[in-house]
């Protein structure tokens, strides 16, 4: 891979060795997934764009947060909302939505759950603490000053933390859109680097808004959020970038809609 030693540097070719461990996705495989776990340093989770969250998602999800890896979700066989379930593409947009909100339910309820046993655990202490110091008050063995200073400490203990980089979101590259049998799959920041020239926007603030509710005025070429749009039916961007070039290729390939595909030219 081609990396800058410097900010001002060019960039030189730098070589990684990267191991991959393929675990079955089958709950009686179970076992192995636990063991790779512990060998990684980061996971890629697949979830079927038709099934969506199985139970085996949720525990492979688990394992992942357990051994604390950094996982990237992969949403595969997408070519099944196309070829199977005939969805449209704001359909496939809203349906890929859904999904989406579900796995990270599953991660937000692991990070609840854990604040839980946090917070439990440091209210057993503050009350541990509070009697030793109720009981050193009535024998006189501590100064009001030790006290003061010791309730200062009880109460820094608990931090709040930020939960806000544990989920996944397409903007922050850590989703992969992907058809495995088909051969392809890519991130919103691909997307961004096609569209930076066309569209005259920086790919940095593209890669913000190709997905979520931004939407691109075809007449002026910039960004509305939905407030903006005043009762136009415009599709949101990653519709109408993304999933509306994908369908239109198997439209073309597979035969729907009579052989023809769609115009996807962006002027």
């Amino acid at each position: 891979m081609m990396r800058r030693p410097a900010p001002d540097a060019a960039p030189v070719a730098k070589e990684y060795l990267i191991n991959l461990i393929d675990s079955p996705g089958h709950i009686d495989f179970s076992s192995e997934v636990s063991t790779a776990s512990r060998l990684c340093d980061g996971a890629i989770v697949l979830v079927d764009a038709v099934e969506g969250v199985c139970s085996q998602t949720v525990t492979v999800l688990r394992q992942s947060w357990v051994e604390q890896l950094k996982p990237i979700l992969v949403i595969n066989k997408i070519d099944r909302l196309v070829t199977e379930l005939k969805m449209s593409p704001s359909e496939a947009y809203s349906h890929m939505s859904k999904l989406l909100e579900q796995v990270n339910a599953v991660i937000g309820s692991f990070y609840q759950g854990e604040r839980m046993e946090e917070d439990l655990q440091w209210r057993e202490r503050m009350e541990e603490r509070a009697n030793a110091a109720a009981e050193k008050d009535r024998t006189k063995k501590q100064t009001q000053d030790d006290e003061s200073t010791q309730g200062g400490a009880d109460t820094a203990d608990y931090v709040e933390r930020d939960d806000e980089d544990l989920y996944f979101a397409p903007e922050k590259n850590n989703v992969i859109f992907c058809s495995a049998v088909d051969g392809w799959a890519f991130t919103v920041r691909q997307f961004a680097a096609i569209y930076e020239k066309k569209l005259g926007i920086k790919r940095a603030i593209l890669e913000k808004v190709l997905w979520g509710d931004y939407y691109l005025d075809p007449k002026t070429k910039r960004v509305l959020g939905q407030k903006h749009l005043k009762g136009r039916a415009l599709k949101p961007m990653f519709v109408q970038l993304v999933l509306d070039s994908i369908w239109a290729a198997y439209e073309a390939t597979t035969g729907g809609g009579k052989g023809k595909g769609y115009d996807i030219t962006y002027t």
